[in-house]
This record gives C-alpha cells, structure tokens and sequence, in this order.
C-alpha cells in the first residue's frame, strides 16, 4: 500500500509517498490525476486542497472553524475560508469576490481565489469518478498535521518571516516519525524541475507522513460529520456533491 501526500505548487503539484513506513519518493506532477495514476495502489492520499463546498449556504465549513480552534493563533489565520462551489466559474478575481459575498456573510481573500484552480481541479477529479476516488482522496492542513506531530502544539516560526527556523522547526516535527526524513526531503527537493518552494516539499510530506502508518490512527476535524443544509436528507457528512467536508489528521493516541 502506497501513502501520498500533495500540496499545490505555481506549476502543479508536489506529491510524496510512503510504501508502508518506507519513503519511495516524490515528484512534480503537472495535474492532479498524473498524481492519482502514478500512485495507482495508493490506500490514502492527503491533499491540501478544500473538498467540499458549500452551495446555496454560506455557512462556515466546520472543519475549518475546527482547524483555527486546533491550531490557535496566530498559525490559525493559514486557515482561510473557501470558495463556495459557484465562484469555482468565475473568471475574474472581482466576479468570484461578488459571488461569494452574495452567497455568504464574508468575502472572498486574495489567498482563496490564488487556489481557486486547484480547488476546481480536485473538485471535477473526484466527482468525474466518486466510487473509485473519494475516500482514497482526502482533504488535510499541512499546519494542522505539523502541529498533531507536535503533540497538538502548532508551529512557532512563520514560513514567510522567519523561513529559516521555520523550515527546521517543521522537519524537527516531521523527524519525530520518520529519522531519515531530512535526506528524503532533500533528494525530492534536488530533483523538482519547477517553481515549487521547500515549503511545498515540506507540506507534501506532513500529509504523505500523517496518511502513513509512521503515525497513529488518522481521524478528522470535525469530530463530528459536517453536513450541508442543501443536501437531500439521508445524505450525511457531504455537500450537495457527495463530497465530505472534513480534515484528516493523526493525533496522539
């Protein structure tokens, strides 16, 4: 069994895997299912992307209240609000923020809408196939998983004022489960052919570690399933796609 973990770059995606509690390595990939056919034996595979949205209610996903309480501040800002699913047509910045503010009681950040084509990638992958790919494929927060392997406590260091103890306070947290970590991290980062950061190599392995066996059980924020008032009754723990609205991580047991 294969354990990926992704995380989106400028160019595509960084993608990392563990076979078991083995690394095997990591690439560029330029879309998304380039990374779900290079990994076709994958049993998780985490990304950091928002899956399941809201539409026709603009109401907070629970997840990501969840995520900001876990993570407390000031790491709790890194979890932005989503677009819901109509701004994912937008083809302009001003458009999708008018639609979201229609559609919800805040506004659309210039964070969310730099993701927006991500988010509509992984959205249209996994409701063009849902039997086969929800449920392998799986929503996670770098943060909130760098913060599980830290016993619950989130990082100090911000990536973008303090990148150099930030990178080594994250690969202190990602040594707690894998010792060798550092030359993995090292020989994907050597071998990536694009605009992608050592943040981005970083993140990837956070979710490939938390989806593997190196960690303890995986479970979600919120506890509790997060249902969208849209949906037709007796659809639980989904927006009107099917889609879960949840966060995987790996707390201590």
């Amino acid at each position: 069994m294969t354990y990926v973990g992704v995380d989106g770059c400028p160019d595509g995606w960084v993608a990392v895997a563990y076979g078991g509690e083995s690394f095997v390595g990591g690439g560029f990939f330029e879309s998304f299912a380039g990374v779900w056919e290079s990994y076709p034996d994958a049993e998780t595979v985490l990304v950091d992307t928002p899956i399941g949205l809201r539409e026709g209610d603009g109401s907070p996903r629970a997840c990501d209240t969840a995520a900001r309480a876990y993570l407390g501040s000031p790491r709790g800002r890194s979890v932005f609000p989503p677009p819901v699913r109509e701004t994912l047509q937008a083809e302009e910045y001003a458009e999708a923020k008018r639609i979201q503010e229609a559609e919800t009681e805040g506004s659309l950040g210039r964070q969310a809408w730099a993701i927006a084509d991500k988010i509509r990638e992984v959205d249209e992958f996994l409701r063009a196939d849902p039997a086969e790919r929800v449920g392998v494929v799986r929503e996670a927060h770098p943060e909130v998983c760098f913060a599980a392997l830290r016993g619950g406590e989130a990082t100090a260091y911000s990536k973008t004022g303090q990148p150099a103890a930030a990178f080594w306070e994250r690969v202190d947290a990602l040594e707690t489960v894998d010792a060798d970590v550092l030359r993995a991290v090292r020989e994907v980062g050597e071998s990536l052919d694009c605009a992608a950061s050592n943040d981005d190599v970083l993140d990837a392995f956070a979710l490939a570690l938390t989806a593997s066996p190196r960690t303890p059980e995986t479970t979600t924020l919120p506890a509790e399933p997060d249902t969208d008032p849209s949906v037709e009754p007796g659809q639980n723990d989904t927006d009107p796609r099917g889609l879960p609205m949840e966060m995987v991580y790996a707390p201590e047991e």
